[in-house]
């Protein structure tokens, strides 16, 4: 009876069809079950076993059972079509699966670099999905080619026709596609990131999102400068936040009139107010030249803070010290000026 045939197949062909369906079926099923359960024992705090029960979690009972039957009726005698529908629905379950695994996985990737560097903003976390999103178009594609190309379609021609079309895309949106990859540069560079107070040229402000296509800056007088990725990949950007010391350099001048024990004072008095403050560092001071003027006196600082504000009160602090040691030592300070020089009888004044 087992020999007797059906549809050009034996029963004991269909039977072994049938066991090697269910055991496939049923083991891949069991698999997928125990590695959960073991995996979600030991993932907690482990972000790479969380991943891998992510990845896990999306077999589907559809996925196996056409992967099952195509294994099962590979010894059997089927028509012609109904191979190739099963063939085809296997191929592309199969394909779709691996394209949403590969998407999580990267995903996961993403959020581990965007850890990494220490990086939480919403401004940083919408970069990154941005370039997760065109990453995965691309996995899209690439995947729909090879289904199709598996599934018997020729796609030479239609690899043809997309690289004719590609290059006329790419010639028109020359400029949004530098700006995309300038984008990826600057995320991946990151030469600043958001709340970076950053000066391109003669524009300054604070860094509030970084786009696929644009940069948005906020100014100091408060409206939104928007500058493209490319033209910020290839200008010099000065970032005040990665700031850690600002060195300053005062002049200081006062008149020749100035007595030589004044003048020996001087460099004291300036290391003394910059010694005074707290978040300033004296480097040194020197009389550094005679002047038109007058004596020239080189003061250098460091403020030990990056922020503006608080450069700018140390530096006022600083002014008004010296000014009230001057005062209180009776040194005066060099004004700009003008000596004519005239001899007794000449007719026109020389300047001296």
């Amino acid at each position: 009876m087992f020999e007797r045939e059906f549809f050009g197949n034996t029963l004991w062909e269909y039977l072994a069809a049938l066991v090697t369906f269910g055991a496939v079926l049923g083991g891949g099923l069991l698999a997928r079950r125990l590695g959960l359960e073991r995996m979600l024992r030991r993932s907690r705090g482990a972000d790479l076993q969380e991943l891998l029960v992510a990845l896990l979690a999306k077999v589907r009972m559809l996925e196996c059972g056409l992967l099952a039957l195509y294994l099962a009726t590979r010894h059997l005698q089927i028509p012609h079509r109904l191979d190739r529908l099963i063939y085809s629905g296997v191929l592309l379950a199969l394909t779709y699966r691996a394209l949403t695994m590969l998407q999580a996985a990267l995903d996961y990737a993403v959020l581990r670099l965007l850890a990494s560097k220490g990086s939480t903003a919403e401004a940083d976390r919408g970069t990154a999905r941005g370039i997760s999103y065109l990453v995965a178009a691309l996995l899209w594609i690439l995947a729909v080619l090879f289904a199709l190309s598996n599934l018997g379609f020729n796609v030479s021609s239609m690899l043809a026709g997309l690289g004719i079309g590609g290059v006329a895309v790419a010639l028109a949106a020359q400029a949004v596609l530098g700006d995309l990859f300038s984008a990826l540069a600057i995320y991946l560079d990151r030469p600043f990131v958001a709340g970076d107070f950053i000066v391109v040229g003669d524009k300054q402000g604070t860094v509030e999102q970084i786009g696929i296509k644009t940069t948005r800056v906020r100014s100091l007088s408060g409206e939104m400068l928007v500058f493209a990725n490319s033209k910020l990949t290839s200008a010099d950007i000065q970032n005040f936040r990665q700031l850690r010391e600002r060195r300053v350099v005062i002049i200081v001048g006062v008149p020749y009139q100035t007595s030589a024990e004044q003048v020996r004072k001087i460099p004291g008095l300036l290391r003394s107010a910059v010694s005074a403050q707290a978040q300033a560092r004296f480097d040194r001071a020197h009389l550094k030249a005679f002047e038109q003027s007058g004596f020239s006196f080189e003061l250098v600082y460091y403020v030990i803070d990056h922020a503006y504000a608080v450069y700018m009160e140390v530096n006022q602090a600083i002014h008004l010290a010296v000014l009230d040691s001057f005062c209180k030592e009776g040194i005066a300070f060099a004004m700009p000026a003008t000596v004519f020089h005239q001899a007794p009888g000449a007719g026109a004044p020389r300047i001296g």
